[in-house]
């Protein structure tokens, strides 16, 4: 019985890595993510069900689409199982819980923000509002942190990313913080409760700072090139809920 949980999330989770391949195609765009049906970016045939089966189609199918035989980016098989690990590593962690709940809404708003990030430098403001509501909602019913360590970790999250911002724009001219990264951030606190959001605050600027230099010293980045800083948010988040009591 407990074999089969575990596959059961981990499954739930490769079904939802699906779902979000198709929001970071389509959000950035400002596409509808339900309408039309899933279809290949490149010919425009709708998929049919074997070509949307988690992992397997990719590889079935040599990384390419069925029908005009373009590649496929392994960003799809990838996010696939990320979701699925994540999912079934939380489960493992908290157990059918309201954590879990929580940080499986977390997890996924972050990996899907995260992917967006990357190829677009934008954090798209209806994720965050995603998550804030989720986060609300989560909190009413003492799912969550109680309300009082849920504002406060939006009130740190989200006011000290500003704070940056703000010294940044006064001291060195330019942009310190983006405005999604701040937004980002107030809603994770919004979710985790002030002590795990300082955490994650701390770490990201850990994770920024060991990847951006490893960037520079292998001439991936020059000094000065931007680079964005949501997925060091989402990596500092994930330590801090696995890790950070």
């Amino acid at each position: 019985m407990q074999y089969f949980l575990y596959i059961t999330v981990f499954l739930t989770g490769l079904l939802m890595g699906s779902f979000f391949n198709v929001c970071i195609y389509r959000i950035p765009r400002e596409e509808s993510i339900a309408f039309p049906p899933s279809h290949c970016p490149s010919c425009g045939n709708q998929l049919k069900f074997q070509d949307l089966i988690p992992v397997f189609s990719w590889i079935f199918l040599g990384g390419r689409c069925r029908y005009c035989k373009e590649k496929i980016s392994p960003r799809y098989p990838f996010i696939e199982l990320l979701t699925g690990i994540a999912y079934l590593l939380l489960f493992l962690k908290f157990g059918f819980t309201g954590t879990f709940l929580t940080y499986v809404i977390l997890c996924s708003i972050l990996i899907i923000a995260t992917a967006i990030d990357i190829e677009h430098q934008i954090i798209p403001n209806g994720l965050v509002l995603t998550g804030a509501i989720a986060g609300v909602i989560l909190t009413l019913t003492g799912l969550s942190v109680n309300w009082k360590d849920a504002l406060l970790g939006l009130l740190v999250g989200g006011g000290t990313f500003l704070l940056i911002a703000l010294i940044a724009e006064w001291v060195m001219k330019k942009e310190g913080m983006g405005g999604g990264d701040i937004k980002l951030m107030g809603m994770i606190g919004l979710l985790i409760g002030w002590k795990l959001t300082a955490l994650s605050i701390l770490l990201s600027v850990y994770a920024g700072g060991l990847i951006g230099g490893l960037l520079l010293l292998l001439r991936k980045k020059k000094q000065g090139d931007a680079i964005p800083y949501g997925p060091f948010i989402a990596a500092g988040t994930i330590i801090s809920i696995f890790f950070g009591n």
